[in-house]
């Protein structure tokens, strides 16, 4: 084999572990050229893996919407990317980005919003709400394996937020892995209480699961549980209960 042969091919090799490595590459086969090289230096300031085909994604869907309720969402859209033209700070921009996602995903343009997102983190790659609103886009998509390990990343920024533990949850419902889903809400409450954080969220959403699932002993307990820390729901606990014992 010639020696420049050889030289090319040990390059690849070693870009190729380098990749591998890494853990931390990226790439979104959008557009060519410069966008590629431009995308490929987002995914490595952010941390972000696509895990999953992007031939099986699904980029954005008809969402019913009341016309004005759209043109407000459309209006919000135009008014945030004419604002990104001149914002410079970062706090702003960061701010802008998450804003456009939020409303791109509204309007069922999850492209748009998925582009925004990785902006955001580029920005900013330990925004925990950044993670978990992008892992929100991502199931959207049917990007289930980066899906999954966005929302994690949520709950590895802050371990004690409620909210993170309750979406991973909800993602395990969509994937249909009861294990898992359990496995999530124990792990909250267990986490949370080293904190000074309420675990009435995932405790609602657990009691909720478990009457979906028919065990209905269990989620009396929790609901019991929730009385005490909740007094205010009171009644409204109580009848979910009543309706438990039926």
């Amino acid at each position: 084999m010639p020696k420049n042969n050889k030289i090319l091919m040990i390059a690849g090799v070693v870009l190729m572990i380098a990749v591998i490595a890494g853990g931390s590459f990226w790439y979104f086969n959008k557009n060519a050229g410069n966008n590629n090289k431009q995308n490929e230096k987002i995914a490595f300031s952010t941390g972000f893996v696509l895990l999953d085909d992007e031939k099986s994604l699904v980029n954005s869907e008809q969402i019913d919407l009341a016309p004005e309720v759209r043109a407000q969402f459309e209006k919000k859209v135009t008014e945030i990317k004419a604002d990104l033209m001149t914002a410079v700070d970062k706090e702003t921009r960061l701010a802008d980005y998450n804003n456009l996602g939020v409303y791109h995903k509204y309007l069922g343009n999850y492209r748009e919003a998925y582009d925004a997102y990785l902006q955001s983190l580029n920005l900013e790659s330990q925004a925990r709400v950044s993670w978990q609103n992008f892992a929100d886009v991502l199931l959207k998509m049917k990007a289930f394996k980066s899906a999954e390990m966005a929302y994690k990343k949520a709950i590895e920024l802050n371990k004690y937020i409620p909210e993170s533990y309750v979406k991973l949850g909800d993602y395990y419902k969509v994937m249909g892995d009861r294990v898992k889903v359990e496995e999530t809400y124990k792990l909250a409450i267990t986490t949370i209480k080293e904190s000074m954080e309420s675990d009435t969220l995932v405790l609602s959403a657990y009691a909720e699961w478990l009457t979906g699932e028919k065990r209905n002993d269990e989620a009396i307990k929790l609901y019991e549980e929730l009385i005490v820390k909740q007094p205010d729901n009171k009644a409204a606990i109580e009848r979910k209960i009543e309706d438990l014992k039926k």
